[in-house]
Parts: structure tokens; sequence; C-alpha cells
């Protein structure tokens, strides 16, 4: 069910013709599908169905109706949403956060209607979605080069959690106040 029209939405069943096309013109060979890391795609598949289980399931619908968004400060709306898809982001993949984030975000924002506006309005809600997103790091699953990295066993996970913090915490913090200084001016 689609969060923003309300509807059931109908999914194709998509023909993997590019996959074939590979597998055909020997582009991918039977060597290289023997090669690939097998635990790393199913660890960022799963942070995919966490975040399609959270919308499906209704969690999601449930927290845009019992959450008064409406009556907080547009102020902390956007930085709360951006922090809790930080904090989301380093547990489930970053598309899989963003895909989470940005229906409901989109909802909650224009149930501020005006109050939004004097930081750029929802597209600087959903601005600091995406920025929230990107910048999570801490662990293999947040993000496919991280899950990559790690397999190859050369780094430990205390160092990818150290340094994605400080890398997280900064592109947040510096991400939000590009995004707060200039939202207004080129988001209206």
């Amino acid at each position: 069910m689609s969060i923003i029209s309300g509807k059931k939405e109908h999914r194709q069943n998509n023909n993997p013709l590019q996959i074939k096309i590979l597998c055909v013109t020997g582009i991918i060979t039977k060597r290289d599908l023997e090669e690939l890391s097998w635990s790393i795609l199913w660890m960022v598949a799963g942070g995919f169905a966490l975040g399609v289980a959270l919308q499906e399931s209704g969690l999601a619908q449930h927290l845009i109706t019992s959450i008064p968004f409406g009556t907080w400060s547009p102020l902390v709306v956007v930085i709360a949403s951006g922090v809790l898809c930080y904090l989301m982001a380093n547990f489930i993949s970053h598309t899989a956060t963003a895909a989470l984030f940005i229906p409901i975000l989109a909802i909650a924002g224009s149930s501020m209607g005006v109050k939004l506006a004097e930081l750029g309005g929802i597209g600087t809600l959903l601005i600091g979605v995406a920025i929230s997103s990107s910048v999570a790091m801490i662990l293999p699953i947040s993000t496919p080069p991280n899950a990559l990295a790690d397999a190859t066993g050369f780094i430990k996970q205390k160092d990818m959690v150290t340094t994605g913090l400080i890398m997280g915490t900064t592109g947040l913090i510096l991400g939000y106040i590009v995004l707060m200084t200039f939202g207004q001016v080129v988001l209206l």
C-alpha cells in the first residue's frame, strides 16, 4: 500500500532481461557468480526487507497518525527526523531507510502547512532525510560498500564504528548547517 496515495500498488514481476544479456554475452560468467560474497548480498537484502516490512506491516502508517507533527516546532521536526533517520540508516540500508522515511515525512510535512515554509518547506525536510541516510556508515549493513570492505577481513568492525561515528556525525552537522543556511533561500 502506498503511504502517499493510500491505494494498493500493483507491482510488476520484472523480467531480469539485463541479467540474461550479461550472462548470454559472457560479461558475467559462472566463475563470477561463484566469487560473489553471498553473505554480504543477503545482509544487504535483509536491510531492504526490514524497511519494506515496516512500511507493509502498517507500522509506518501508524506512526504517521499517532504523532502530532503539526503541533511541533518545524525545527524540531527537521532535526529530529534527520537524527532518527541517521540512527536507522546505520542498522538497515540507506536506500531502505530513505524509502521508508520520505513518504512518511512528505505527509507529515504537508500536515504542518506554512509552519514548515519558514525553513524552506517540505523540500528541506526531505533533503534532510537524504543527507541523514547518506552519512550513516557505522555498520557493514548500512551500505553495500561498507559490507564489501568488511568482507575482506582487513577492517575490524570497531574501526568501522569509530570512523563511521566521526564521519557520520561530522557529515550530519555540516549537512544540516548548509541545509538550514540555504534551505530558505534555495528551496522557496
